[in-house]
């Protein structure tokens, strides 16, 4: 049973101070200016335009104001009650009982119980706003600034809050079945005894995110970040995401995880040493800065995984490749003789294989981001498929090399040697081709 909820009234502040003689003007967050400046009666008078919080083509949300007035920046004392405008409308109040000293304006959203089913609020500036019970089925909050909003009781079913600042958010009792909050930031934010069943939480940060009483079953928790988030025994959660969970709370050194499933995880920082990970599935995982020190990686799956940083020494049991691309990220490749080895399937990122031999190595389905292969002898390479987003392949012999169906975005080939590649079905988005053109197909 969820108990009752309790509604709180957000603000968001703009602060002035203000000496006689002077004339102040300051730009808010929801994007409105403030002005201050005496009047002939000695008081003081400060102006601003109302403007919506939400970009053109949403739904407009004007917010409320409230002015207050201190002496000391701690005993806030309001001038007058909450002013409501229209879009674009010049709002003013004079204070004639001023004296000097230091104004806010509180730029308050107040939206309990709304009937905002579908709306656009995307790029929104609604840090603080109150949408306490309000009906937000179907609303689509991408990218918004939802910083301290509170969404206690409301209905954010098949919402897409994707890429959403929700730090410190008010999420008790929501309900929020199948709602995207991919790519967003939770952290701090309060889930408690809410429905989140069949979300979305793709690579977004859940770091100490309460989540006690609450339901996450179904939910797609890959790459998401759990470090600090908050379970309980009542919180409902497949197998395989509570099993990271504990991983990345609690660490596993020596634990026994044969033939677990552990791909497409954050794992970073984890430690792992001596850990038995022999057949497991490691696909996609980011091991970025773990300790995997004598840890057992015999038969698991490391296609994809993040070695950037990891710990990883002699006693650390694992295949010829892998070690080769944590070699590769973590020591430099500048200059290796890589000439037909296989590489197929790994993930390096910033990656520095300048002037490397990799002539006739098999680096199909891999993913190069951001790698430096400049002057790189890649003669007869198979990139078939690879990813070779933003690589350096300047002045490199791709003398026949295959880069069927790869996606070459960003890629610079100026004055690569390309006699007899193959580029049937590449990618090209602000590829610069040898003779230093750009092409985009």
């Amino acid at each position: 049973m969820i108990p009752n909820l309790t509604k709180s009234c957000a603000r968001f502040v703009v602060m002035l101070s203000f000496l006689f003689g002077s004339a102040l003007t300051t730009n808010a967050q929801r994007n409105f200016k403030v002005s201050l400046f005496p009047t002939n009666q000695n008081g003081v008078a400060i102006t601003w335009r109302a403007q919506s919080a939400t970009p053109v083509g949403d739904l407009f949300i004007i917010p409320q104001f409230q002015v207050e007035r201190s002496t000391d920046l701690k005993t806030w004392t309001p001038i007058g009650g909450l002013l409501t405008g229209s879009l674009n409308q010049a709002m003013s109040l004079v204070d004639s009982n001023a004296s000097g000293g230091n104004y806010r304006v509180a730029s308050i959203i107040q939206k309990e119980y709304a009937q905002l089913n579908g709306v656009k609020l995307d790029f929104g500036q609604l840090s603080g706003a109150d949408f306490f019970g309000a009906s937000l089925f179907g609303a689509h909050l991408a990218q918004a600034d939802l910083t301290g909003a509170s969404f206690s009781g409301a209905d954010l079913r098949n919402a897409d809050l994707s890429n959403a600042n929700l730090t410190g958010a008010d999420l008790f009792g929501v309900e929020a079945l199948g709602a995207i909050f991919d790519g967003g930031n939770l952290r701090g934010a309060d889930g408690g005894f809410g429905d989140f069943g069949l979300a979305s939480f793709f690579n977004t940060d859940l770091g100490n995110t309460d989540f006690r009483f609450s339901i996450l079953s179904g939910a797609n928790l890959d790459f998401a970040v759990f470090k600090g988030m908050i379970l309980d025994s009542n919180t409902e959660m497949d197998p395989k995401p509570r099993l990271i969970w504990q991983i990345v709370n609690n660490g596993a050194p020596g634990a026994i995880l044969t033939n677990k499933d552990l791909s497409i995880a954050t794992l970073t920082n984890v430690n792992l040493s001596g850990a038995k990970l022999n057949g497991a599935n490691l696909n996609n995982t980011d091991f970025q800065n773990a300790d995997v020190r004598g840890a057992n990686f015999t038969g698991a799956n490391l296609a994809f995984v993040d070695f950037r940083g990891t710990l990883l020494d002699g006693t650390t049991i694992i295949d010829t490749k892998s070690r080769l691309t944590w070699q590769i990220l973590n020591q430099g490749g500048a200059g290796l003789d890589l000439h037909g080895t296989n590489l197929s399937s790994i993930l390096l990122i910033n990656a520095n294989l300048s002037s490397a031999n990799l002539s006739n190595a098999n680096c199909s389905g891999s993913a190069f981001l951001q790698v430096n292969l400049n002057g790189a002898n890649l003669a007869k390479v198979n990139f078939t498929g690879a990813h070779l987003l933003s690589t350096t392949m300047t002045n490199a012999n791709l003398t026949q090399a295959i880069l069927t169906s790869a996606d070459l975005s960003g890629a610079n080939f100026r004055n690569a040697i390309t006699n007899g590649a193959t580029f049937t079905g590449a990618k090209f988005s602000n590829t610069i081709m040898p003779d230093g053109s750009i092409r985009n197909f």
